[in-house]
């Protein structure tokens, strides 16, 4: 049975069981004011200050030990391995840092931390107690373990009338994810292709204020006009709590209509070169190079498309040509800086991404391609639109049509 050393804690902390006073509880350095320990601190050993020193401390033939008492919540308490205290100790060595092996935070818990001080060995009977720290170890991402619903838009499509008006438009996010929390943010990514995001989030929510209730999320509509000439823009988002822990799963996709002011049509359509290879002008496997090493886009040079100038080629590609059923996912988007001298005969994208943009193109489709031009970040002008028939179908009176790509004709799905 443990007994306490009465008399040895006289100059520090309140009074225990018995009138016997504690030692100051611990100082877990990273913690915040209501004990959360971040999650980027759970992958090291836990920084832990003694805050003030005892009345008898380590000095020659007189070592201690310093003994961290985990309690769970819910559990039965387990101490920590032992550390030996530096021989001597005097105030000046104090606040005291210690760590708690990381192995201790693999699990999400409520912990009351608390100290002793051992006189001679780890488990001598005589010891100081310290007044208890609680703190909160989160490893649990809200939402986790579930799929997130689609963000939801205010109204399909959005317009420039609309953004007018509202300078902030309302996102919604679906309040039912498990592990709500006051403190919870929404992180969200707009993006012109259905796409699974890979960068940094658009925005970033303010932190949820309550933990029930609908959640809305204003959006300045600046960013809606990130993306002029998309006919659609797409929202995921996933979630971060307090602590840090994000879940590692995106949203279901959201998708809404765009239809935002655009600069004035002043520069001439691309072209598609590959097409003049084509005794019909259709976009096949004929052309030269084929369709399945790439699909260029030319822009020829102009007199008012100027050293440094941002050129930004939009792709959209259609169910039907020459522009019935846009795809929401065949949408390729692609930015050069002009060079006024490699330029002087204008400049070719080239769409790479064959796989998904070009080989869903199979049979009378249609694809669209269009520039922007932008000067110390203004848009100053646009092209018209060029639109070319895709069409890779070489045998349709089987009962399977064949198609042609790179590992020759036959079915696809």
């Amino acid at each position: 049975m443990s007994i306490r050393h009465a008399g040895k804690s006289g100059v520090n902390g309140p009074s225990g069981p018995g009138g016997v006073l504690l030692l100051d509880a611990p100082e877990v350095v990273e913690a915040l004011p209501d004990g959360l320990v971040p999650a980027r601190f759970y992958f090291a050993d836990l920084e832990v200050d003694i805050p003030t020193p005892w009345a008898f401390l380590p000095s020659p033939g007189r070592d201690q030990y310093l003994v961290f008492e985990w309690n769970v919540r819910g559990a039965r308490p387990v101490d920590a391995p032992p550390i030996l205290l530096p021989n001597p100790m005097t105030p000046a060595n104090f606040p005291y840092r210690a760590q708690i092996p990381q192995a201790f935070l693999l699990s999400s818990a409520i912990v009351d931390l608390k100290y002793r001080v051992h006189n001679l060995t780890p488990i001598s009977p005589s010891f100081d107690d310290s007044d208890v720290r609680t703190i909160r170890i989160d490893r649990d991402a809200p939402g986790a373990g579930a799929l997130l619903p689609p963000a939801i838009f205010p109204i399909d499509p959005i317009t420039e009338a609309y953004l007018i008006a509202n300078p902030q438009v309302a996102m919604e996010i679906p309040d039912g994810y498990l592990g709500r929390e006051v403190g919870d943010k929404i992180l969200l990514y707009f993006s012109d292709l259905n796409l699974l995001p890979t960068g940094v989030p658009t925005l970033v929510s303010l932190p949820l204020a309550s933990a029930s209730g609908r959640i809305f999320v204003d959006v300045p509509s600046d960013v809606f006009r990130l993306y002029p000439g998309a006919l659609f823009l797409f929202c995921f988002y996933r979630l971060e709590d307090r602590a840090g822990n994000v879940n590692p799963l995106f949203s279901q996709v959201a998708r809404v209509g765009l239809q935002t002011s655009l600069p004035p049509v002043t520069y001439p359509r691309p072209s598609y070169p590959q097409a003049a290879t084509n005794a019909r002008g259709v976009m096949t496997c004929d052309n030269q190079p084929p369709i399945w090493q790439g699909v260029e886009v030319f822009v020829a040079a102009h007199a008012d498309i100027r050293d440094g100038d941002l050129v930004t080629m939009r792709f959209q590609g259609y169910g039907q040509s020459p522009d019935v059923n846009p795809d929401p996912s065949l949408v390729e988007t692609l930015t050069h800086f002009w060079d006024g001298v490699a330029d002087a005969s204008g400049y070719s994208f080239w769409i790479r991404d064959v796989e998904r943009v070009i080989r869903p193109l199979k049979n009378n489709a249609g694809g669209g391609a269009t520039y922007m031009v932008s000067r110390a970040g203004v848009d100053i002008g646009l092209s018209a639109t060029r639109y070319v028939q895709f069409d890779r179908e070489v045998n349709s009176s089987q009962p399977d049509p064949i198609y042609c790509w790179i590992d020759g004709n036959g079915p696809e799905p």
